[in-house]
């Protein structure tokens, strides 16, 4: 039996949806590209797309990660029942549709329930985008106030009702307006949002007409969907490379352009209101909305300068991950964090040697290695960046169920 307790190169599974650039992901992996759009590289053990292991350095023995851990758990994921997390490269050369993610409650219910078509698993789905590119999202809602200036100076008659109601009312108002978007669909609204839009453009604000800008884009690709207004409604993010956001669940966002890393929870739960030519379930999402406005997004490190180098954590308020980016100077070798929990190393930048007692592997930007939880400690010499995911918890303690 191939011992797992040395570094292991983990290969990626390609997702090609159309939404994905053509060039980032082959250029981060020093390959050509394929012509074909490259949005997402899968880094984990997801049943739709697990990555595979090497069980040996000339790659003649290899098995997809939730084979190998549903065979040999204890060595891959000491104690925990599961993998609790999924590492990806994203890279969005349009936007995403409007979406949100269920807590574990939420999940738990809707799975138990039986066959919808929302909820393939009982996990919640929180996410961390770090950027590796200039990127833009919409993340949480506007306070109502602002949101009702922004949609009253398109002076649509439609909207008209709903600008008044975010006035009184507040955030209970959110959920009517995001439930007559959805049936204005084929109306004729998103063309008046549309041309209204582009005409009040001239006159507003810089910050305004960031959010006037995103409708023509948005609406390049969904001209009939009237939910073309979302960047009015939604909070409107721009991240500069080594920033990150953190999407919680309820929270109803859309990924614009841009690429990152993004890590989450081991999960495929996904609701979608609308921009989508995917399953679109309006009532089951706007169910699990948390209408109040999002408060910044933005989740701040905790920066280390050290000997080696810097370490920037990004720690979210879960227990299924957290993302440390290691930028190491090559003066000497830096610890990786973690030890009897799996982790995913995935070079970013530069070139690196993960090393542990027990073997060693090169690692260029796009390639990924698999500390399994049998591998201890283990420690990064070169001169590069790495992203390293692991579980966000004391050592020892297990993620609930």
């Amino acid at each position: 039996m191939t011992p797992l307790d040395r570094p292991l190169r983990l290969l990626p599974r390609v997702r090609n949806y159309d939404w994905g650039t053509l060039d980032f992901i082959p250029r981060l992996c020093g390959r050509k590209p394929t012509g074909r759009p490259e949005a997402e590289l899968w880094f984990g053990a997801h049943p739709d797309a697990p990555a595979d292991v090497l069980l040996e350095s000339g790659g003649a023995s290899s098995i997809p990660l939730d084979r190998l851990i549903a065979e040999r758990p204890v060595e891959v994921l000491g104690s925990d029942s599961a993998m609790p997390f999924l590492t990806k490269v994203l890279s969005a050369a349009r936007p995403l549709s409007i979406q949100a993610h269920p807590s574990r409650e939420q999940a738990a219910r809707g799975f138990a329930a039986g066959p919808s078509g929302n909820y393939r698993d009982p996990n919640h789905k929180p996410e961390l985008l770090y950027a590796l590119t200039p990127f833009s999202a919409l993340s949480g809602f506007r306070p109502p106030l602002e949101a009702a200036g922004l949609l009253g100076a398109l002076a649509l008659d439609e909207l008209e009702p709903h600008v008044r109601r975010l006035e009184s009312k507040g955030a209970t108002a959110y959920r009517p307006l995001l439930a007559a978007l959805r049936e204005g669909a084929g109306t004729g609204l998103a063309a008046g949002v549309i041309r209204a839009a582009r005409l009040s453009a001239e006159e507003a604000n810089a910050e305004r007409q960031d959010a006037l800008r995103w409708i023509d884009r948005i609406a390049a690709f969904h001209p009939e969907d009237p939910l073309v207004v979302a960047p009015l409604i939604l909070r409107l993010v721009h991240l500069e490379p080594g920033q990150a956001l953190f999407t919680g669940p309820g929270v109803p966002h859309s990924y614009l352009e841009g690429s990152g890393v993004e890590v989450m929870a081991n999960s495929d739960n996904v609701l979608r209101l609308g921009l989508t030519s995917k399953r679109v379930d309006a009532t089951a999402l706007l169910d699990i909305l948390g209408y109040e406005a999002a408060e910044n997004a933005n989740l701040e490190p905790e920066v280390e300068e050290l000997p080696w180098g810097r370490r920037a954590s990004f720690t979210p308020p879960v227990a299924d991950f957290r993302l440390d980016v290691l930028d190491v100077a090559g003066r000497s070798p830096a610890p990786l964090p973690g030890d009897d929990r799996a982790r995913i190393v995935l070079a970013l930048e530069g070139e690196l040697e993960i090393r542990n007692p027990a073997g060693a592997l090169s690692l260029r930007p796009g390639q990924a290695t698999l500390l399994a939880a049998c591998a201890g400690t283990a420690t990064a010499t070169g001169a590069g960046r790495v992203a390293v995911t692991m579980p966000n918890r004391p050592k020892g303690q297990e993620l609930a169920p």
